[in-house]
């Protein structure tokens, strides 16, 4: 589902069950300020935890050796940081 997806379902939403009077873009503004906010916490090594959904860290990949399979040559990967999801329990149990 892509960012586009979202924010037509949540407009569907909205005024299907609630009769909020809105604009599409409207609601993909804000779908994608949510998104804007969570990458930039992210950024910043800050954790992102939505209750009922989960948590979203940053954690960094120490550097390690890897394999060039075109050129058949061991090559050194180096560290990187790496975005982990982890679902509440909540999210499993749904």
């Amino acid at each position: 589902m892509t960012k586009k997806e979202i924010a037509e379902e949540i407009y569907d939403r909205l005024i299907r069950d609630y009769n909020v009077k809105i604009q599409k873009k409207e609601v993909y503004n804000l779908v994608s300020e949510v998104f804007t906010i969570i990458q930039e916490c992210l950024l910043k090594g800050e954790k992102v935890k939505i209750s009922g959904f989960g948590t979203f860290v940053v954690k960094t990949r120490k550097p390690k050796k890897g394999m060039n399979i075109k050129k058949r040559e061991i090559v050194e990967v180096p560290e990187r940081k790496i975005v982990l999801f982890k679902p509440s329990k909540n999210f499993i149990k749904s």
